[in-house]
């Protein structure tokens, strides 16, 4: 899949639009349609989302947190099928265009065959633009225009990413998982840290992710730590170390096996389970015996005690 972010025009398209933070299993749905109508055509799937979440510009006091990073965000496009995702600069001028300015772009960037956009995209100066005005720039100008109903789960609940994320800040990690369709992942850095973790005969990996990123609920969870080479089951920590605080949010996995040294190296943890909340304890000896409970139940969810 190419990855475009300098505009550069093309032949025949069929164009998706949408921010897909999280690419959830509304997004996925979305992406499955957009495929089958560009192989119906004959033509390739190209993804118009912008670089930036549109609220960064637009409530920069109080921006959502990410549920996925470009690179993300790309890697599950390419599962999906999707030929191009174009990241179109999101800026206050950006903000500003007019959405009939938009849906010109659109024309001249490609020779449009079809968009595909969900029930509840809005574009343009103050959110004008929405599945109406597409349907009538279509008749318009000869492509055709396919609305996305939302999509539900079994239960009636309407998938979107405030929802997940929802799920995520409450703890409910399964839910989250139900409605992204896969397990909630966070990539970083594996940094030095205190080391307070091996002097309580924990030793963890502090991994550095994107700030950005959405966290899930302070609490400790089983989750399965991958690099390139590796993956090993794991229970990971996330929060603000209340017991021996260090003045920031941390994430700091403790691998049940064995572990390399994994200093500056890039990992994946994939949450599987929450084990407990964060809570601030009495004593250092107090902690150290709730971390041997949290490894000893973790040991039993991944059938190793």
């Amino acid at each position: 899949m190419i990855v475009i972010q300098k505009a550069r025009t093309a032949g025949e398209r069929v164009v998706a639009l949408g921010t897909f933070d999280g690419v959830h299993l509304g997004h996925q749905e979305l992406l499955r349609k957009a495929r089958e109508l560009a192989d119906r055509i004959g033509v390739p799937l190209r993804v118009c989302t912008f670089n930036r979440h549109p609220l960064e510009v637009l409530r920069p006091d109080n921006p959502p947190e990410l549920l996925s990073t470009i690179p993300e965000k790309a890697q599950q496009m390419y599962i999906l099928g999707v030929d191009e995702m174009e990241m179109i600069p999101f800026d206050r001028h950006t903000a500003s265009t007019e959405p009939e300015r938009f849906l010109e772009r659109l024309r001249q960037m490609t020779d449009l065959r079809a968009v595909v956009a969900g029930w509840n995209y809005t574009f343009g100066r103050m959110g004008k633009g929405n599945a109406g005005l597409l349907k009538e720039d279509g008749e318009k100008y000869q492509y055709q225009v396919e609305i996305i109903p939302p999509a539900t789960l079994e239960d009636g609940t309407v998938i979107s990413s405030s929802l997940v994320r929802k799920n995520l800040q409450e703890g409910r990690i399964s839910r989250a998982a139900e409605l992204l369709g896969r397990p909630y992942t966070m990539t970083g850095t594996v940094t030095q840290g205190k080391h307070e973790g091996h002097a309580l005969g924990f030793p963890t990996a502090n991994i550095q992710t994107w700030s950005r990123k959405a966290l899930p609920q302070y609490g400790v969870y089983t989750c399965l730590a991958e690099t390139e080479t590796i993956q090993m089951p794991a229970v990971v920590n996330i929060g603000i170390q209340p017991t021996m605080p260090s003045g920031r949010v941390t994430v700091e996995a403790h691998m049940l096996d064995s572990c390399p040294d994994l200093y500056g190296e890039k990992v994946r943890l994939t949450l599987l389970t929450m084990i407990r909340q964060e809570k601030r304890f009495e004593s250092r000896d107090a902690l150290k015996k709730q971390l041997q409970k949290d490894k000893e139940e973790a040991l039993k969810r991944f059938n190793m005690a």
